[in-house]
């Protein structure tokens, strides 16, 4: 597997926090303490009692004392025990490796690192968190656990901390460590005075009012979510009103559904909230729960509108939900997005199964994520690209979470439709293990024997080639191939050939790999379709070719790769073609004419955020490097890229692209010696990948990632300045010519370097130094 850590995606980092930290300054300093004694720490308690806040400022406030920082694991929409391992492997941006399982990868990746990763919402997975996180802490020494479930893990060495509501009197007498006063008053009625302000221009807390505050907090039991959804309340009634609702509300339900009187309080609030709502918000809350993950307005108004509820009406009603903190913005990549939080979903998911319907729903949501997917299979080989990589990073979520729940039940059509897009972004993103998994489970419910099978079934197949189980793959693909001939089916066979070129390309056998190719290219140019994977089948002969020692062909055909990208505007293939054009030109000897094509390569492979293709080109130009005598760069690189993943193969060349990797490792070991390759190797492993970039495209002194002697690098200045100007990194990303991931990555990095926060600093700090 494949590490990028700088790149844009946003797995594994903390989830931004969109309102204020409140108290529990105690609990603070005592889990920063734990999690150093202690490897697991699970912090548990009901839910809304801010488990998870907790955890994520503990994260941070820790992530300096930890060399490879803090991961973040979300895993409330997760509903597929067994992709577990896999959704921590997404945390840690890792890429497969043939014949590896997510778990093996997991391990090894962590086995000598020193981190801290957050489990989030483990309840619903107990078993399998246990399981994977003993797995976990007795192969990495140096890793440690912090977990947020309702239940304990109850693995060995694992330190539980129970955490109490907020304390709601000013003398500290409140449950708990964290209820300590500051400037009087209770931190439960500090979260109430500051959300109260957020929701209500100039409201504040004050003798007068401060006695109803207090006894509000107290009827909540200092359950932070719902004093949150109490003080939003504000902004229809004064908060004498709120606490005589409140308390009359209380009364009625209390001990209705569960005796746990914390339990009792906050379903109490929320049945609260949702009484104040109205119809249309009622219904939008229960249909907004289909989606596990965040959502945009766009696929609320397509799934959730209809029935009772016009879809021309979900952006008024959703902002509705808003103004009540029901739903919440979450915006990504200056895209608006919105979330629930974890309870509130859970709320709105057993409303709508007492309305009825609830499956319907779902099926709903998938036929509409099939439909996106379709587009987005159309779409992929063109510069429409990267905004479909965007999507899917950002709907990834949901598609999980849907899959898990209509996989044995959804109209065929849309789950071929659906899958054999994914198998193509699951490549694209490095994951196929979730990809084996899906069709795995498609092959084991579905009758997959009639017609129109053909395309899923080549997917599945190079699943399964990617993963070294080529007797399975060729089974797969007999089937195939014959189902696309009994359909006339020229686009199907043609997927179903060239797959069969790559389990021959993974069996070595060169002649067979290029016979099978050639009659795939036929075909696919006879069924007149654009398809990625076609444009692949150049990539492949070039291989081919590359490991016949045929270099003068292997350019040839990695060339029309990349020119038939070129022409599309697509990347992911194109810089492929560009990447074993520049290993053939290596081989070759054309160093200069080789280092070119990688340095392309690698530029498209950053911005596109692919960690295989990104630790490839790196070990590519390592491998020229070593050619032209600078063996002690070359190591160098090739300890970046071995941070990222020790890379004895890649999934998509094969067992023999090993080979390559040792030409140039014993040309660098003979020209430094084995002392000086080990120091310079660790030295490799130490640099931060956006440096190893930076080096491996070699850009001097005039070039934009310059240092220049301050804290930012040139390009970094500029990008600097364009906020300065108030532009967004969509406009910043076209003013600059560069992809909107890597706009988006340059602020995050020049934040991080300042020290800053937020957008308007970089613009004063920018003025500072024009002055």
């Amino acid at each position: 597997m494949v590490r990028n850590s700088t790149l844009e995606r946003q797995t594994g980092r903390l989830p931004a926090e969109f309102t204020s930290f409140v108290g529990r300054d105690a609990e603070l300093v005592r889990l920063r303490r734990l999690v150093g004694e202690h490897r697991l720490v699970t912090l548990t308690g009901p839910a809304g009692v801010g488990k998870t806040r907790l955890a994520v400022r503990t994260a941070a406030l820790s992530e300096e004392e930890f060399d490879e920082g803090v991961h973040f694991v979300g895993l409330s929409g997760l509903t597929e025990p067994s992709l577990l391992a896999q959704t921590i492997c997404d945390a840690f941006g890792l890429a497969e490796q043939a014949g590896e399982t997510a778990v093996g990868c997991l391990v090894d990746h962590l086995a000598d690192r020193r981190l801290l990763l957050v489990l989030d919402t483990c309840e619903h997975l107990l078993d399998e968190c246990a399981t994977l996180t003993e797995a976990m802490l007795r192969t990495a020494p140096g890793l440690r656990v912090l977990a947020t479930s309702r239940q304990a893990l109850d693995v060995m060495g694992e330190h539980t901390v129970v955490v109490a509501p907020l304390g709601r009197s000013g003398d500290g007498d409140g449950d708990g460590d964290g209820g300590g006063a500051v400037e009087g008053e209770g931190d439960a009625v500090r979260l109430f005075a500051e959300r109260a302000a957020a929701a209500v221009q100039g409201w504040t807390l004050t003798r007068g009012n401060r006695d109803a505050a207090v006894q509000l907090c107290d009827r909540l039991d200092g359950i932070p979510l719902a004093i949150e959804l109490a003080a939003v309340q504000l902004r229809a009634f004064s908060l004498d009103q709120v606490l005589g609702r409140l308390g009359t509300h209380l009364f009625q339900v209390r001990g209705r559904r569960t005796s746990v009187r914390r339990h009792q309080t906050l379903r109490a609030a929320v049945d609260w909230s949702h009484e104040l709502c109205s119809p249309e918000e009622r219904l939008l809350w229960a249909r907004l729960s289909v989606f596990a993950d965040g959502f945009d307005l766009e696929a609320a108004e397509n799934v959730c509108g209809g029935d009772g509820l016009p879809a021309d009406h979900v952006a008024d009603v959703l902002t509705g939900l808003v103004e009540k903190s029901i739903v919440q913005r979450a915006d990504r990549g200056g895209e608006a997005r919105y979330r629930m939080l974890d309870t509130l979903r859970e709320y709105g998911a057993e409303r709508l199964a007492g309305l009825g319907g609830r499956d319907r729903l779902r099926h709903a949501c998938f036929a509409w994520y099939a439909r996106q997917l379709r587009r987005a299979r159309a779409e992929l080989p063109s510069a429409a690209q990267i905004q479909w990589l965007e999507w899917f990073d950002c709907e990834r979520g949901n598609i999980r979470a849907l899959l898990g729940h209509v996989v044995a039940t959804a109209e065929p059509g849309a789950l071929r439709d659906a899958l054999e897009t994914l198998g193509r972004l699951w490549a694209l993103r490095g994951t196929v293990g979730e990809g084996r998994h899906w069709v795995d489970r498609v092959l084991e419910t579905r009758d997959t024997t009639g017609p129109g099978w053909t395309g899923l079934l080549a997917i599945a197949a190079l699943t399964m080639t990617l993963q070294d189980d080529l007797a399975r793959a060729g089974e797969l693909l007999d089937r195939a191939e014959a189902q696309g001939r009994a359909d006339d089916d020229p686009r199907g066979i043609a997927l179903a050939v060239s797959a069969k070129g790559i389990v021959a390309l993974f069996e070595g056998d060169f002649d067979l790999v290029l016979r099978l190719l050639g009659t795939a290219d036929e075909l696919a140019r006879g069924s007149g379709e654009d398809d990625l994977l076609f444009l692949l089948i150049d990539v492949f002969r070039g291989v081919a070719y590359l490991f016949k020692n045929e270099f003068t062909a292997s350019v040839a055909h990695a060339d029309a790769a990349a020119q038939a990208g070129a022409e599309r505007g697509e990347l992911w293939v194109r810089s492929y073609g560009m990447l074993v054009c520049g290993l053939a030109l290596w081989l070759a000897d054309d160093l200069d004419a080789s280092m070119e094509q990688l340095r392309r390569a690698l530029r498209i492979k950053r911005d596109l955020d692919d960690e295989l293709g990104t630790t490839l080109a790196l070990e590519s130009i390592a491998a020229c490097l070593s050619s032209r005598g600078e063996a002690a760069r070359a190591v160098r690189l090739l300890g970046a890229a071995d941070r990222l993943r020790e890379f004895t193969q890649t999934s998509w060349f094969g067992p023999h692209h090993a080979l390559l990797r040792e030409i140039h490792i014993d040309r660098a070991q003979q020209a430094l010696g084995e002392e000086a390759f080990r120091a310079a190797l660790e030295e490799g492993g130490r640099l931060p990948l956006a440096d190893a970039v930076e080096d491996a495209l070699g850009e001097g002194p005039e070039g934009e990632g310059a240092r220049t002697g301050g804290p930012l690098t040139n390009r970094e200045l500029q990008v600097a300045a364009l906020v300065a100007e108030g532009l967004s990194n969509r406009a910043i990303a076209e003013r600059l010519t560069i992809a909107k991931r890597t706009a988006d990555s340059h602020v995050e990095h020049i934040l991080a370097k300042l020290g800053y926060s937020s957008r308007a600093q970089i613009a004063t700090w920018i003025t500072a130094q024009k002055s």
